[in-house]
């Protein structure tokens, strides 16, 4: 059975014969370096697991669409892999979904961690909201976490660079702070009809949402490179009325990290199994028979063909 895009509540239209919704409707963009808060962000605002979070640089590689909708309005989210400077090509290829992303954007909301000093990254980041030429709101996370001193560094750090931007700070995790954002970047968005069905969730089918919630296992279990080797690939997505039944390969570029993701006697890919289990129900709503399986694919993340298939393209 071919699976559905994922929907859920947030904005109900009146029952019956009622009119196509219509509102303030755009795309709002999450921009910003690795690591800055952009998924955790969404997840928070659409109030589902929805975007990888992890510790870890390049956590979000493919561009995740977010639908938040109320009475009056519809936020498209567009939440980009962070922004860095290039190297392979699925370097190329998550930098390329940034500039696509803010090429749609009705709105930019930059995404800035306190916690460290600005950087190059930042910079590029900087400069991209600017090249824009959209209404940007700088959002200085991690205020739950950072010291005062960081916070207000990082306040001035990004007023000298973007100066006409409004600027709050906020934590990701709290949905009073995200709400908030949402308010004033709803007065940056055009009227017109929404582009989905209120209770659409995401555009994304569940096997690609699926992907990446077992690559965030991945990431929550392994240091060093090989969660970055590492690319998950959905072989077989079959539900039936009480289960879901998942196929799924991990790809990685060298014999040594196929190695470490099996672990002594098979115990981390039982791991990582019974992990990615417990972010698959959830989501599916229903159990998940869950095959995993480890395959070496040479130097992938210079390949196109490969990351093309792997959907970071």
């Amino acid at each position: 059975m071919k699976d559905t895009r994922v929907t859920a509540e947030h904005g109900n239209m009146d029952g019956g014969a009622a009119e196509w919704p219509a509102g303030k409707v755009g795309y709002v963009v999450l921009l910003g370096r690795p690591n800055t808060g952009k998924s955790t962000f969404l997840n928070t605002a659409l109030e589902y697991h929805l975007a990888p979070v992890s510790p870890k640089p390049q956590t979000t590689r493919r561009r995740l669409l977010g639908v938040f909708s109320t009475r009056d309005s519809q936020m498209l989210f567009l939440d980009t892999p962070g922004v860095h400077e290039v190297g392979d090509a699925l370097n190329h290829a998550m930098m390329e979904s940034v500039r696509r992303a803010l090429g749609d954007a009705d709105v930019v909301l930059c995404l800035a961690d306190p916690t460290r000093k600005p950087g190059a990254e930042d910079e590029l980041a900087a400069a991209a909201a600017a090249q824009s030429g959209k209404p940007v709101l700088v959002l200085v996370n991690k205020s739950d976490i950072a010291e005062p001193a960081m916070t207000a560094a990082a306040q001035e750090w990004w007023r000298a660079r973007l100066p006409q931007a409004a600027l709050e700070v906020i934590s990701a995790i709290s949905k009073a702070d995200v709400l908030k954002v949402l308010a004033l970047a709803r007065a940056h968005l055009p009227e017109g009809p929404f582009l989905y069905d209120p209770e659409t969730i995401t555009t994304d089918y569940e096997r690609d949402i699926g992907a990446e919630l077992i690559r965030e296992a991945v990431l929550e279990a392994l240091r060093d490179e090989v969660p970055h080797a590492t690319a998950v690939e959905i072989e077989e997505w079959k539900e039936s009325d009480d289960r879901v039944r998942v196929k799924a390969v991990l790809h990685v570029e060298r014999d040594s990290q196929k190695g470490i993701l099996i672990g002594k006697g098979g115990q981390m890919m039982k791991q990582l199994r019974q992990a990615s289990v417990a972010k698959l129900e959830p989501m599916c709503g229903k159990r998940v028979n869950l095959e995993l399986f480890v395959k070496v694919s040479d130097h992938w993340r210079r390949d196109k063909t490969a990351i093309r298939r792997f959907g970071y393209r």
